[in-house]
């Protein structure tokens, strides 16, 4: 997993210590390594090693949509003190760094291995979900125009064919009963660490409470679940949560599948923009694919 820094890159170690020795956290700390791990214009994380011990140092760069340092803390902290996430050590909002416990030769799970632990990944969803911890509730439909508002420089003829559909979704979704509580909301292959045979959920900064349908439909649209592997997750979950499940959770996910891959269609659209990374533009492509597919399907079943 972990990227050497290259030497066209040597300044940026100097820097990221730099950052660290301001830090009382690092207060008498001898630096050994320091190792890239991921690099984005919003966020980049590294490996630190020093005498004392190994970290994980995510960089964060100027403020997102939706997303609150603080809150992320708090979130990562629950999720830690429960057995699911590596423990947060320090968050520094003024060099805007957050230090985690690190996990050595933790790697992302494969999709085999999400598939044959169904269960497992049902249960922590569960825990994960009646976590008390207090934040704003997310408003999907609020969201989606949130996200729109900041693309409409770029809103083209093709996006606004699909955002009808799209934000009707949304408005529909919320007839249902909704089912609240602690989401991750930004479940994919790499926010899940397999360490000493465990799953493990890393990277909180968008977690929130919200609609528990959206960190299912996330599993089931990252890993591509068939429809007995999406059975297996739903029943597990309503397994592991018992009467506190709502009834309608099975009723919701259709449309839920829809909202979410808006989501991720609109901020991979922004980050394409924001990095001008054609794996972003790749992926914000699929995204689009993927809608045009959900939404075809929901028309069909509707008639």
């Amino acid at each position: 997993m972990a990227q050497q820094l290259s030497a066209t890159t040597a300044d940026q170690p100097r820097l990221i210590w730099h950052l660290c020795q301001q830090l009382e956290f690092f207060a008498d700390h001898q630096p050994l390594l320091l190792t890239q791990l991921t690099q984005g214009k919003r966020t980049s994380s590294y490996q630190v090693q020093t005498n004392r011990g190994h970290y994980v140092l995510r960089h964060y760069g100027p403020s997102v949509l939706g997303v609150c340092r603080q809150q992320e803390l708090r979130c990562q902290h629950a999720a830690a003190a429960a057995g699911l996430a590596p423990a947060p050590l320090c968050l520094n909002n003024h060099q805007r760094m957050l230090i985690t416990e690190f996990l050595p030769e933790a790697q992302s799970p494969s999709v085999a291995y999400i598939r044959q632990s169904i269960p497992a990944l049902a249960q922590k969803l569960a825990t994960l979900h009646q976590l008390p911890v207090q934040t704003a509730v997310l408003d999907p439909w609020l969201y989606l125009q949130q996200l729109k508002t900041q693309l409409e420089p770029q809103w083209t003829a093709q996006a606004q064919n699909i955002w009808l559909p799209l934000i009707t979704a949304a408005r529909d979704l919320q007839y249902f009963q909704a089912d609240i509580g602690l989401c991750h909301m930004d479940l994919h292959p790499q926010n899940l660490l397999l360490w000493q045979q465990k799953l493990w959920l890393i990277d909180f900064e968008y977690c929130q409470l919200a609609d528990v349908v959206f960190d299912l439909v996330a599993i089931i649209v990252q890993f591509n679940l068939s429809e007995t592997e999406q059975q297996q997750l739903l029943d597990s979950y309503r397994s592991a949560r018992g009467s506190a499940c709502s009834v309608q959770l099975l009723e919701k996910v259709a449309l839920a599948k829809i909202v979410y891959s808006g989501f991720c269609w609109l901020w991979y659209w922004q980050e394409e923009l924001d990095n001008q990374d054609p794996r972003y533009k790749q992926a914000a492509a699929d995204c689009y694919q993927l809608l045009l597919r959900l939404i075809q399907n929901e028309r069909l079943n509707a008639t």
